[in-house]
């Protein structure tokens, strides 16, 4: 994604902290990139060039969300691969900068809101987990017609839920119970 000209890595990093920072202060709906890059200190016309609008912005953010780049899970196993994602995403949920992050994705104004932003970053997100299904299949540890998108829907809105209305602990056994239901669903 991005301009033509090249941004230094330390430089996009500082970039996509601010976007995570204003996501999770205003939301996605209120997001403003000259106002991010004013209350940063970012240059805006450098941000501009490098992502062309919002969106851009905001999906590449979402891309490479705080624990994103662990590689993914592959314990030959799904039970075991979806136990994996299940705890990385309650750890993420349990940091201030994770709930608030996913508090940003919340839609508050069904009139405001940007619906297909946060479908196309959630299909970007289940598109870089989708390996793990893939390798499910192949294994034979999946039904047919079982979408990977649905699959990390049932298992990671509990989490959500728990963590982000609820305030409920979301620890290892809470992880291991919701990813046994959901490979149950799943399994042939």
């Amino acid at each position: 994604m991005g301009g033509e000209q090249p941004f230094g890595e330390d430089e996009r990093a500082r970039v996509v902290a601010a976007v995570h920072d204003e996501l999770g202060r205003w939301g996605i709906d209120r997001f403003n990139v000259a106002a991010m890059a004013h209350r940063h200190g970012l240059d805006v016309d450098q941000i501009r060039r490098h992502w062309p609008d919002a969106e851009s912005l905001i999906l590449e953010a979402l891309a490479d969300r705080p624990g994103d780049h662990a590689p993914l899970p592959d314990t030959g196993s799904l039970r075991e691969d979806m136990f994996e994602l299940a705890v990385r995403m309650a750890q993420l949920l349990d940091s201030e900068s994770g709930r608030r992050l996913h508090g940003g994705h919340l839609i508050a104004d069904t009139e405001f809101a940007d619906v297909e932003l946060r479908r196309n970053a959630w299909r970007a997100r289940a598109a870089r987990l989708s390996p793990i299904f893939e390798r499910a299949r192949v294994r034979g540890e999946m039904r047919d017609g079982v979408e990977s998108t649905l699959v990390l829907e049932l298992l990671f809105a509990p989490i959500n839920m728990r963590a982000l209305y609820t305030g409920e602990a979301v620890d290892d056994e809470y992880c291991r119970t919701v990813s046994e239901l959901v490979f149950h669903a799943v399994t042939p």
